[in-house]
Protein backbone atom coordinates (compact mmCIF):
# COMPACT_ATOMS: atom_id res chain seq x y z
CA UNK A 1 0.00 0.00 0.00
CA UNK A 2 0.76 3.34 -1.18
CA UNK A 3 2.04 5.62 2.01
CA UNK A 4 -0.71 8.66 2.29
CA UNK A 5 1.23 12.34 2.26
CA UNK A 6 -0.25 14.77 5.02
CA UNK A 7 1.43 18.24 5.03
CA UNK A 8 2.04 19.91 7.83
CA UNK A 9 2.47 23.40 6.24
CA UNK A 10 -0.07 25.79 7.35
CA UNK A 11 -2.34 27.19 4.56
CA UNK A 12 -2.35 30.86 4.52
CA UNK A 13 -4.44 33.50 2.51
CA UNK A 14 -3.10 36.56 1.92
CA UNK A 15 -5.74 39.58 2.95
CA UNK A 16 -5.13 43.46 1.99
CA UNK A 17 -7.09 45.51 4.68
CA UNK A 18 -7.37 49.20 3.42
CA UNK A 19 -6.80 50.97 6.60
CA UNK A 20 -8.26 54.45 5.41
CA UNK A 21 -10.33 56.56 2.81
CA UNK A 22 -7.05 57.20 0.99
CA UNK A 23 -6.88 53.91 -0.29
CA UNK A 24 -3.85 53.10 1.91
CA UNK A 25 -3.78 48.99 2.66
CA UNK A 26 -2.41 47.07 4.80
CA UNK A 27 -1.03 43.69 4.27
CA UNK A 28 -1.47 40.44 6.52
CA UNK A 29 -2.07 37.09 6.44
CA UNK A 30 -4.88 34.49 7.69
CA UNK A 31 -3.21 30.87 8.48
CA UNK A 32 -4.71 27.87 9.64
CA UNK A 33 -4.31 27.50 13.39
CA UNK A 34 -2.06 24.56 14.76
CA UNK A 35 -3.57 22.25 16.82
CA UNK A 36 -2.74 24.02 20.25
CA UNK A 37 -4.20 27.06 18.97
CA UNK A 38 -7.53 25.06 17.84
CA UNK A 39 -7.43 23.69 21.34
CA UNK A 40 -7.24 27.04 22.68
CA UNK A 41 -10.12 28.43 20.18
CA UNK A 42 -12.36 25.80 21.57
CA UNK A 43 -12.05 26.08 24.98
CA UNK A 44 -12.46 30.00 24.42
CA UNK A 45 -15.54 29.98 22.67
CA UNK A 46 -17.09 26.83 24.86
CA UNK A 47 -17.17 29.02 27.34
CA UNK A 48 -19.93 31.09 25.42
CA UNK A 49 -22.13 28.55 24.28
CA UNK A 50 -25.53 27.77 26.37
CA UNK A 51 -26.22 23.96 27.21
CA UNK A 52 -29.29 22.19 27.43
CA UNK A 53 -29.05 20.39 30.97
CA UNK A 54 -30.61 17.51 30.05
CA UNK A 55 -29.41 16.66 27.19
CA UNK A 56 -25.69 18.33 27.37
CA UNK A 57 -26.21 19.72 23.74
CA UNK A 58 -24.94 23.30 22.50
CA UNK A 59 -28.25 24.85 21.91
CA UNK A 60 -27.29 28.82 21.68
CA UNK A 61 -25.16 31.56 22.32
CA UNK A 62 -24.81 33.39 25.76
CA UNK A 63 -22.22 35.71 25.27
CA UNK A 64 -21.70 36.85 21.99
CA UNK A 65 -18.34 39.27 22.42
CA UNK A 66 -15.62 38.48 20.36
CA UNK A 67 -17.68 36.37 18.30
CA UNK A 68 -15.32 37.14 15.26
CA UNK A 69 -12.22 38.28 17.14
CA UNK A 70 -11.45 35.40 19.31
CA UNK A 71 -11.06 33.81 16.13
CA UNK A 72 -9.21 36.22 14.14
CA UNK A 73 -6.73 36.82 16.65
CA UNK A 74 -5.42 33.11 16.46
CA UNK A 75 -5.32 33.41 12.61
CA UNK A 76 -4.42 36.44 11.43
CA UNK A 77 -0.60 37.68 11.28
CA UNK A 78 1.07 40.59 10.20
CA UNK A 79 3.80 40.76 7.66
CA UNK A 80 6.78 39.78 10.41
CA UNK A 81 4.13 36.77 11.26
CA UNK A 82 3.34 38.53 14.40
CA UNK A 83 -0.28 37.78 15.64
CA UNK A 84 -2.44 40.40 15.63
CA UNK A 85 -4.06 41.03 19.04
CA UNK A 86 -7.87 40.44 19.53
CA UNK A 87 -8.08 44.14 20.98
CA UNK A 88 -6.95 45.94 17.83
CA UNK A 89 -9.17 43.46 15.81
CA UNK A 90 -12.15 44.32 17.93
CA UNK A 91 -12.01 47.94 16.55
CA UNK A 92 -12.43 47.02 12.75
CA UNK A 93 -15.70 47.35 11.42
CA UNK A 94 -18.69 44.55 11.50
CA UNK A 95 -18.27 43.89 7.66
CA UNK A 96 -14.29 43.47 8.05
CA UNK A 97 -14.09 40.64 10.77
CA UNK A 98 -17.05 39.32 9.39
CA UNK A 99 -15.22 38.83 6.33
CA UNK A 100 -11.83 37.87 7.64
CA UNK A 101 -13.80 35.60 9.99
CA UNK A 102 -15.49 33.71 6.50
CA UNK A 103 -11.60 33.03 5.37
CA UNK A 104 -10.42 31.64 8.54
CA UNK A 105 -13.16 29.87 9.13
CA UNK A 106 -12.86 28.02 5.84
CA UNK A 107 -9.52 27.47 6.28
CA UNK A 108 -10.09 25.69 9.27
CA UNK A 109 -12.73 24.14 8.56
CA UNK A 110 -14.77 25.40 10.73
CA UNK A 111 -18.62 24.52 10.73
CA UNK A 112 -21.34 27.22 10.91
CA UNK A 113 -21.48 26.04 14.97
CA UNK A 114 -17.67 26.78 15.36
CA UNK A 115 -17.52 22.74 15.11
CA UNK A 116 -15.67 20.39 12.47
CA UNK A 117 -17.34 20.60 9.14
CA UNK A 118 -19.36 17.21 7.88
CA UNK A 119 -17.85 15.43 5.06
Amino acid sequence: MEAMKISVVRKSQPVELEMDADGNVVKVFVKEMTGAQRDEYFNKTSQRSRVDQNTGEVVGIKDYKGLYSTLLSFCVYDTEGKALPESKIQDWPDGAQRAMFEIARKLNKLGDDEGDEKN
